[in-house]
């Protein structure tokens, strides 16, 4: 058997948000349910600011951190807007990018 490598163009979704919001791991599971979401990563950020502009960083002590929090996932394109729109219905205070990327991937024969 041969591996060969693929591409595809799709669209790579960033969310920026915070751990606070609690629907974090609920909002990974419904991706992950949905056919067209290929992939998905959570970051968890020991520090960052946002349009507030309080900063917020890690600490021993802390036990609420409210610290940043990255989703990203990649999907087929056609897909964009209702993928964005079910992520601001999921996490109120979401900031989201978007934008296409080739994706290359091994496809074994």
């Amino acid at each position: 058997m041969e591996n060969t490598f693929k591409k595809q163009l799709v669209t790579l979704v960033r969310v920026y948000t915070d751990d606070d919001n609690g629907h974090i791991s609920q909002t990974l599971e419904q991706l992950h349910e949905r056919g067209d979401v290929m992939g998905a990563t959570i970051f968890r950020g020991v520090a960052g600011f946002g349009d507030r502009g309080n900063i917020h960083k890690s600490s021993l002590l802390d036990l609420s951190s409210h610290l940043p929090v990255v989703i990203e996932f990649y999907h087929k394109n056609q897909k964009s807007e209702e993928l964005i729109n079910f992520i601001h219905e999921q996490i109120s205070n979401a900031h989201i990018i978007s934008w296409e990327v080739n994706l290359s991937f091994e496809h074994l024969d």
